[in-house]
């Protein structure tokens, strides 16, 4: 009897995903599961299969294998992810439910293919090392943001307090109590782009009001762009990926650049209005690539 202890879960993919693989027998991701139908339920799915096949642990082993089968069964994944961020959108839950199925199932046996790794101190020293980086890029970011939406307050002293939770763990980390440190440091993480996301979600509330101009709208959507450039920025901020991930997002980032640049010389012609639907479109290739980077968006 072969058992196979596999850690899916990265920054927030939520509880731990321990995967049992008892030969012979039929693994329970290969059985058709009960799930919900209910469209938060599946976007809330649809984002912890996006960190499962993009950023998790396991994901970055695969990439890293030089293992071909492996690398071509997570490429399978990202297609049923594809598939299932297509069918989200369209409103389709049931074919959404099944295209994450196939690529929860894909990302496992890729996983197992190249089994569990090395689970050393020096492991989980470097992991935390990297986590800490990432709490800094987002913080920072959040303080950005804040500031240039006209100095937030609430926000900028939610994210001193994550900071001073994330300078904690570091005491503990230095005194060798890298477990505690790190549930704290996933806290912070949690805590920060929780903040960040309030942010994004905020230009969405504005976006339902009425503007006195459609070059007001304009300058909005502009600023709106800018923060989903920086977003991605954050989000790809010292992430390996492997060179077809890297590929889609670089493809969309281009989309993007185009979009926008038309956008700027139609506004340079005065044709505001036709400038915004650039401005919407070049967001949604950002949006997109944001995606490709491992965080599911609505939009």
């Amino acid at each position: 009897m072969r058992i196979y202890f596999l850690l899916a879960g990265l920054m927030s993919l939520g509880p731990m995903l321990v995967l049992v693989g008892l030969s012979g027998h039929q693994p329970a991701w290969a059985r058709d599961p009960v799930v919900s139908q209910q469209p938060d339920a599946v976007l809330g799915r649809l984002e912890n299969v996006s960190r499962l096949v993009i950023t998790s642990t396991g994901s970055r082993r695969v990439q890293e294998s030089g293992d071909a089968e492996a690398i071509a069964l997570r490429r399978k994944a990202m297609a049923s992810l594809d598939a299932a961020r297509a069918s989200y959108d369209r409103g389709d839950m049931a074919a959404t439910n099944a295209s994450l199925q196939r690529a929860t199932e894909e990302m496992f046996r890729a996983i197992r293919r190249i089994g569990t790794g090395q689970d050393g101190e020096e492991k989980k020293r470097r992991e935390y090392e990297s986590m800490a980086k990432s709490v800094d890029v987002l913080l920072a970011a959040v303080e950005r943001v804040a500031n240039e939406k006209g100095g937030q307050r609430m926000a900028l002293r939610r994210a001193a307090a994550i900071r001073a939770r994330g300078q904690e763990s570091d005491r503990l980390a230095k005194a060798g109590k890298l477990g505690e440190a790190r549930l704290l440091l996933d806290r912070a993480y949690q805590e920060a782009r929780t903040e960040l996301e309030k942010l994004r979600h905020g230009e969405t509330l504005v976006r339902s009001l009425s503007f006195a101009s459609k070059k007001d709208e304009y300058h909005y959507e502009l600023d709106r762009n800018d923060t989903h450039r920086l977003l991605l920025k954050i989000l790809s901020e010292d992430k390996k990926t492997d060179a077809y991930t890297q590929k889609r997002i670089d493809g969309f980032v281009s989309e993007s650049d185009a979009l926008r640049g038309r956008a700027e010389r139609e506004a340079g012609g005065g044709a505001y209005d036709a400038a915004v639907r650039s401005l919407e479109e070049s967001t949604k290739a950002l949006q997109r690539a944001i995606r490709s980077a491992g965080v599911f968006i609505p939009g």
